[in-house]
């Protein structure tokens, strides 16, 4: 309980909403699942998102099922969503974007246009599969070899600019 309250506080000095309740596509897909982090994502000073990562190990584990659900504060196309994630891995693996095609393309059919409030959520299950859901409807699985690392660690991996945002995420901080 103590953790919570501690996280409550955190958050609320940090700027972002503090969630009362697990997802329920969390609670289904990992019912053991507690929030390890929290964090607000901004560009230029504005929020664009709300995160939280949740697992049942009580740590981060890159080798551990976990959940990272974005709740957004401003609207975006599912497409501008799928690009920058391409944009991002590319980037991070040094590869060439039209490697990625395939990849994007089922980005694209995976996530939809947000407005502020909705939430997509990625529970990564294997090193190479994650299910994806938006406001708590089933909205695809994808299956990429190394897909948990080159997504996830976008948000997860803690380089450069987004340390911070990274350590809070996972509870590092």
């Amino acid at each position: 309980m103590r953790r919570l309250v501690l996280s409550a506080i955190t958050l609320v000095a940090l700027g972002a909403t503090p969630a009362l309740a697990r997802p329920a596509e969390v609670m289904r897909a990992l019912p053991e699942a507690e929030r390890v982090g929290a964090a607000q994502f901004r560009v230029l000073a504005q929020p664009v998102f709300d995160a939280e990562l949740w697992s049942e190990a009580e740590a981060f584990s890159w080798d551990r099922p976990f959940a990272l659900a974005l709740t957004y504060r401003r609207a975006l196309s599912g497409d501008a969503l799928a690009r920058r994630s391409i944009d991002e891995i590319a980037q991070r693996q040094g590869v060439s974007r039209a490697s990625l095609a395939p990849l994007e393309t089922q980005l694209s059919a995976c996530f939809e246009d947000v407005r502020p409030g909705d939430r997509i959520t990625g529970v990564s299950t294997g090193a190479d599969t994650a299910r994806f859901f938006y406001n708590n409807n089933a909205a695809c699985t994808v299956r990429w070899p190394g897909f948990r690392r080159a997504f996830f660690g976008v948000w997860l991996d803690g380089q450069g600019a987004r340390r911070s945002f990274s350590e809070r995420l996972r509870g590092d901080s």
